[in-house]
Formats: structure tokens, C-alpha cells, sequence
């Protein structure tokens, strides 16, 4: 039998992870409180909004190319506004870009979780191959920090025709861990085990890593590595972990990642 100074030590150790376990979704999704606010990231006219599965108003982006283009979805990171990529896909005729903030994030309805935010995301690529009259167009999937664990998720069900993972981690509680180690393995917090789902991954991986990443450590972007079923593309920048898309080369290399595959065409 527990002695009263144990229960009572038990009763407080629960009440302490009960008053975390209450500001855990908060912690994993901030929202984009720190960046643009969607009236911010430009290119109105391809402002678009999507109705959820269960109602909820998700809004983003879609530079539509036509059926004959690929279609690349793309993924922020956390405490940011997906808007940020429309420069980069606005750059960038070849390909048709689906841009969509998470639920909670930019101007979208909601509050996110991991189901959500995963079913979200399969509901938007369809709509998205709807609206280029094209259910088959290439998929391509890219993913940035916690998109990273969006991206490699949809692709063990979306058959993408690549995935490409930038500053990406083996799951959301290891990089925690580095931060406040072991505590967080005791929350029940959204894990995004990217780390358990790479080995169903059959497409092309390249992986974009940043070499003073801040955010991710390396440790956990070797792991995702040595998970895939197949030796992944490796890109090394010169950038840290909120950089890396500006570094010199970096659109090049993302657009070379993302080949036009024979049959897709697009107008200039």
C-alpha cells in the first residue's frame, strides 16, 4: 500500500501534467503569430477558400496551370503563414501550386490537430486536381519543418510522384526532447512520427537540410534519413533553419526535384 506521502506526490505529479497536457496544443500549434497575416503574402487573385470535410473555411492559395502541369502542394512550418511560398510559386509557370494554411493558421477557421490538419490536406488535393480537370496530374509534396511530417504522412496514401522534406524531423517529440528532454514524452501532445511512416514512402525523396539549423537537430533529421526504404537526394545549404529558402541555388534545386514528367505540358 502507498504511503500518504507517495499518493500525495502522485496526485500533484498528475495535476501538473493535467495543467501542461492543457496548453500542449498550443505549444505544437501556435498559429501564424508570427508572420504576414494573409492580406500580407499579395497575389489576391489566387486567393481561394475550401470548405472542409466538416465545414470548417480553410483558406490558401492555388496558382492553377492547367490539367497538363504538375501539381505541387506545399506545406509550411509552424508560427507561419503558408502565404509565404506564393513568391516562389507565383515564379514558377511550369507547375500548378496549391498553398493552404493549416486550421488556426492565417486566415483559415478551426483548430488544428494532426487528423485534422491530415485530413485537411487530402481534401484540398482533391478539390485542387478538381478545379485543373486532372485527378491523375503528378503529385508533388513538399514539406517544410512541420510540414515535413504533413508531407510524409500523404505521401504513403497520395502516390506522389515525389517528396521533398525541408529542415524535416524523425517526429515532433524528439525535437522537444532536445529542448526539454523526456518531459514531453509524457504529454499527450501530437507526435508527427514521420520516423514510423518513411519506410511505406515508394517515391522519390529529396531531402533539403539547412547545416545550422537551429530548430531540427541533426540527429533527428539522420534518423527520418536512415528510415526511408531507399537512400534519399541530399541537399546541404550554407542557412539556418528559417533562411533556407533564401539561399542562393535553393529554388533551383527545389524546381529540379520536380521534373516534368512526359506528358505535361504548360503555356507561358
Amino acid at each position: 500500500m502507498l504511503s500518504r506521502n507517495v499518493r500525495r506526490a502522485l496526485v500533484l505529479a498528475a495535476a501538473a501534467l493535467g495543467l501542461a497536457a492543457c496548453n500542449t496544443n498550443k505549444l505544437v500549434y501556435p498559429g501564424s503569430t508570427m508572420e504576414l497575416p494573409d492580406a500580407a503574402c499579395g497575389h489576391p487573385d489566387n486567393a481561394i477558400s475550401i470548405t472542409a470535410g466538416d465545414g470548417t473555411q480553410l483558406r490558401g492559395w492555388f496558382f492553377n496551370r492547367g490539367a497538363n502541369t504538375p501539381l505541387v502542394v506545399m506545406y509550411g512550418g509552424n508560427a507561419m503563414n503558408v502565404g509565404s511560398f506564393t513568391t516562389l510559386a507565383a515564379a514558377d509557370p511550369a507547375r500548378s501550386y496549391l498553398l493552404m494554411n493549416y486550421r488556426g493558421y492565417g486566415n483559415s477557421a478551426g483548430t488544428p490537430s494532426e487528423k485534422a490538419i491530415i485530413d485537411d490536406a487530402r481534401h484540398s488535393i482533391r478539390y485542387a486536381r478538381n478545379l485543373m480537370g486532372n485527378a491523375s496530374a503528378p503529385l508533388y509534396l513538399v514539406g517544410f519543418s512541420l510540414g515535413s511530417g504533413v508531407a510524409t504522412q500523404l505521401a504513403t496514401t497520395e502516390a506522389p510522384a515525389g517528396l521533398i522534406l525541408v529542415c524535416p524531423f524523425d517526429s515532433m517529440t524528439s525535437v522537444a526532447c532536445n529542448v526539454v528532454p523526456f518531459f514531453p514524452r509524457l504529454l499527450p501532445m501530437d507526435s508527427w512520427k514521420s520516423v514510423q511512416y518513411a519506410p511505406q514512402v515508394t517515391c522519390p525523396v529529396t531531402i533539403m537540410r539547412a547545416n545550422f539549423d537551429d530548430v531540427v537537430p541533426a540527429n533527428s533529421t539522420e534518423k527520418l534519413i536512415r528510415a526511408f526504404r531507399t537512400q534519399p537526394v541530399i541537399r546541404n545549404y550554407p542557412a539556418n533553419h528559417n533562411n533556407i529558402f533564401a539561399t542562393a541555388g535553393f529554388a533551383n534545386d527545389l524546381q529540379q526535384a520536380m521534373p516534368i514528367t512526359e506528358g505535361c505540358q504548360f503555356d507561358f
